[in-house]
């Protein structure tokens, strides 16, 4: 099937989705003033087709407060129905570790709601042109985070419940040491606490790919 990009080669077609009408409509404002189609507009995407008049998106944007467990599922629901189209989130708020998530689980786009009149009409042509576009605050998100072993093997015992002195015990190291190894890992996995790590690390989505063993 086509996509929904004209003969200029600029307009692209957008499927809009948000919960909040005001909202929604100011993102629709922005697409449309920055020279994208807006295909549709829906709350849920409930009962999508998979085309409109013959056009089939090139990209969704959804328009949440955060990029939270619910919106990401929606992104699923959306791209289950319509492909693996390009995907933007508009957020009214979003923190490092929020953009991470996106990111890792296939969201091309971040754009936060005080800047999308700006730009966001030119990160849903950059995400249709195969790039990857997140606030500048939060560019840290879309760096490479390897794990050392030694990260690796000491949040393996974090997550079991292991003190730092357990840890630096079990690892013969000092304690100090374990010290620095934690907030190094915390620091790529943008957290700032252990529980906020062992919950990343725990999580069946997000925690996929670090290299981390769950005993």
């Amino acid at each position: 099937m086509a996509t929904s990009k004209n003969g200029n080669g600029n307009r692209l077609g957008v499927a809009l989705f948000g919960k909040e009408p005001s909202f929604r409509e100011q993102v629709s404002a922005a697409l449309v003033s920055g020279g994208h189609s807006v295909l549709a507009r829906s709350p849920t995407g409930e009962d999508l087709p998979v085309s409109w008049n013959g056009k089939v998106p090139a990209c969704i944007v959804v328009a949440a407060e955060r990029p939270d467990r619910s919106t990401l599922d929606l992104v699923r629901l959306l791209r289950s129905r319509l492909g693996e189209v390009s995907a933007v989130l508009v957020c009214r708020r979003a923190v490092i570790a929020d953009v991470r998530r996106a990111l890792e689980l296939g969201i091309e786009g971040i754009v936060l709601k005080d800047d999308a009149d700006e730009a966001l009409a030119p990160v849903v042509a950059a995400v249709c042109a195969g790039q990857v576009s997140a606030p500048s605050g939060q560019r840290r998100a879309v760096r490479a985070r390897a794990l050392t072993t030694r990260e690796k093997q000491i949040l393996t015992l974090m997550v079991t419940g292991r003190t730092n002195s357990e840890i630096a015990a079990q690892l013969f190291l000092a304690e100090s040491t374990v010290k620095s190894h934690l907030s190094s890992a915390f620091g790529k996995l943008c957290v700032s606490s252990r529980s906020e790590a062992a919950a990343l690390i725990l999580d069946p989505e997000r925690g996929r790919g670090l290299g981390i063993v769950k005993v």
